[in-house]
């Protein structure tokens, strides 16, 4: 499957608390749009508080985003096809006007990519 993945940071002025509600109220659009941009699966994800994280016991760098989003589609065909649309692109423009009200999208992180699902 295509996916699209974003590490999220939030607006600086906005509580954890406020950026959830905010993230909730986004994903009912996303859940409206879901069928025009062909969305097949949507998952969200938050950290754990550090003081409240298992040990990975990996020396990795620090998780510094508030969330991840994650958006899978049937292929990348799918994914170009329904964005090309006049309904995909107003969805999109609808979508993208909310995201700014909660997201700080210039040190937001997204990626594209095919899922190889192992196990």
């Amino acid at each position: 499957m295509f996916k699209v993945i974003m590490l999220v940071k939030k607006k600086d002025l906005l509580t954890q608390d406020e950026f959830i509600a905010l993230w909730q109220e986004h994903s009912q659009k996303v859940i409206a749009f879901k069928d025009i941009l062909r969305i097949k699966h949507y998952a969200k994800t938050l950290p754990l508080p550090a003081d409240n994280s298992p040990a990975t016991q990996r020396k990795t760098r620090a998780f510094t985003f508030d969330a991840m989003g994650e958006l899978w589609y049937e292929s990348k065909e799918a994914f170009i096809q329904a964005r090309n649309s006049p309904t995909g692109q107003h969805a999109l423009a609808v979508l993208k006007e909310d995201e700014q009200k909660f997201v700080d999208l210039t040190h937001s992180v997204m990626w594209l990519g095919e899922e190889e699902r192992i196990l």
